[in-house]
């Protein structure tokens, strides 16, 4: 029996998950239950809990902050979190804590059956040492972990008492031959699939479940997770072995993510360095070859061996920093104009013979799609530079990319455009991002009034108040504070509210209807929970009422 503790600031959810999970399974009980994380945090420095569910916004300590306390503390601690649709996209740094699994609200009991199944088989296969208290197996995979992601975040006095801990416990610091992998999913290939940011980031948890499953059947287990990639530090006594790891490594990531219907892959790989401490230097040279991702199609290994293409590199990135200079000074022709010569820097680099592909793509598109998928890979690579730097605002990156694909669909009737009609293109796009072309603020009660309407509009579907921010073109935390203090309620009971009013209206209406009509109707995907919310929120049940 599997003990899990149940982390959530709504009542009916932490009741919903300590009744149900006992009815689904008998692998697993909840024997702890906590409002926050910080209930959380006291429950696990008293008891063993081999699962730790949790909610990822709440008072107090949140889910990332309790992922990142477990991660730190508990590290054979399976954690899942729970989220709405629109928060995976700020769910996406859970992966740095080792969060790989996910429950979307609302629940759907056949998601959490099936979730619940897929744990108890890991921890079935999970050696028995794992869970003892001290230095035990997993120590030592810890600390490495540990002292990787220090050396890469350049946290000196860290790295230095890591090194200390593992000396202490008389365990090795990794030696002799280092190479540094770095993979993401291809950004190309989840735009044409018009992939959801939801989508996204479950497609970064499920490639960072992948890499940990391969690393561990290659013996590698030092992974470092941050910024949707997943890193990997490979050691081997000398270059020839490291190279064939290296090689063995990515031909089963290409496999398995094919066998398992994941998008395609992009692994940067490093130079190889010989101390530990030189990491930095391997981060920066996998970093300076991100232009080289534009000329790539397919699942893709590429190392730094660049030979023929610095000059495209360096030329890139000069244009790069003008390019976002001119965005910062709100300068839509200088705009063009960079554009321009990126444009025309991209498609006179062949494509054809890319340094560092592992194998030629059998199945090459006709030119005119394939140009077509290239100004893509540009538009969506302009869009990501200035998104990263700038913080854009989510609504406003979407925006963007509707534009792109927009003005992509104009020219696609008529062929090809030319290198000015490109130009054109990307420069619209982009200046959909400029500050000054936005529309002006609205006043504090248009906003609340805009986001009314949308709630009464949507109230049958799964909204939750970043859906409702994005509609309105604000930042959530701004809404949220909005509704405090116009409306005097916070978003999740302004929204309950509507749904309690429209289900009393409909019972009204219509004695007859059935109670999984109201409750579908109103945005509750189980009867039951309907049913209880109903009651608390009336005093009876909905077929008392």
């Amino acid at each position: 029996m599997y003990h899990i503790l149940v982390v959530d600031d709504e009542k009916l959810m932490r009741t919903y998950l300590a009744n149900s999970i006992p009815s689904f399974t008998d692998k697993f009980q909840v024997n702890g239950i906590a409002k926050d994380g910080l209930e959380a945090i006291e429950l696990l420095k008293k008891q063993h809990f081999e699962v730790v569910i949790t909610d990822i916004k709440m008072p107090e300590v949140d889910g990332l902050s309790l992922a990142k306390y477990i991660a730190d503390n508990f590290p054979d601690i399976i954690v899942i979190i729970i989220s709405g649709y629109n928060d995976f996209e700020y769910a996406r740094s859970a992966i740095q804590y080792r969060v790989t699994d996910y429950l979307l609200k609302p629940l759907v009991d056949q998601n959490l059956i099936l979730l619940l199944e897929s744990i108890a088989r890991r921890l079935e296969k999970q050696p028995a040492s794992a869970f003892l208290s001290g230095e035990s197996v997993s120590t030592e995979q810890e600390l490495k972990k540990a002292l990787f992601g220090s050396i890469l975040e350049g946290n000196t006095a860290l790295t230095y008492d890591l090194f200390q801990r593992l000396e202490s416990c008389g365990l090795s610091c990794p030696a002799s031959h280092h190479v540094l992998l770095k993979c993401l999913p291809d950004t190309l290939e989840l735009l044409l699939k018009n992939r959801t940011a939801f989508d996204v980031t479950t497609d970064h948890l499920r490639l960072n479940q992948l890499l940990q499953d391969i690393c561990a059947d290659f013996g590698y287990t030092t992974l470092y997770n941050t910024d949707g990639a997943t890193y990997i530090l490979l050691t081997a006594s000398d270059l020839p072995a490291l190279t064939q790891n290296i090689h063995e490594l990515h031909k089963e990531l290409c496999r398995r993510t094919a066998a398992e219907n994941m998008p395609k892959n992009l692994v940067y790989g490093s130079p190889c360095v010989k101390d530990i401490m030189e990491l930095p230097y391997a981060l920066q040279e996998i970093n300076r070859l991100a232009p080289l991702s534009l000329l790539r199609r397919g699942t893709l290994y590429l190392s730094c061996d660049t030979a023929g293409y610095d000059d495209f590199i360096r030329s890139m990135h000069a244009l790069e920093e003008q390019f976002y200079t001119d965005y910062l000074t709100c300068s839509p022709d200088r705009i063009y104009l960079d554009i321009g010569k990126m444009l025309s820097l991209f498609f006179h680099t062949s494509l054809d013979s890319s340094a560092g592909s592992s194998s030629k793509d059998q199945n090459r598109d006709c030119p005119a799609q394939e140009n077509f998928a290239a100004l893509l890979r540009l538009g969506s690579y302009l869009i990501q530079i200035i998104c990263k730097r700038a913080k854009i605002n989510p609504a406003y990156r979407r925006s963007a990319y509707t534009e792109l694909f927009h003005q992509i669909d104009l020219h696609l009737p008529s062929g090809m455009p030319d290198e000015a009609a490109c130009t054109l293109l990307l420069s619209n796009t982009i200046c959909t991002l400029i500050p000054s072309s936005k529309a002006p603020a609205a006043e504090p009660g248009e906003i609340v009034t805009k986001a009314k309407e949308y709630i009464l509009a949507h109230y049958q579907e799964n909204i939750s108040l970043s859906d409702v921010a994005a509609y309105c073109g604000i930042n959530s935390s701004y809404l949220s504070d909005l509704f405090h203090k116009t409306l005097k309620e916070s978003y999740t009971k302004y929204l309950l509210r509507i749904r309690m009013e429209q289900a009393a209206r409909l019972l009204r209406q219509n004695p007859n209807i059935r109670v999984y009509t109201v409750a579908e109707q109103t945005g509750f995907v189980s009867v039951k929970h309907f049913n209880t919310v109903f009651k608390k929120y009336y005093g009876v049940t909905p077929k008392e009422f």
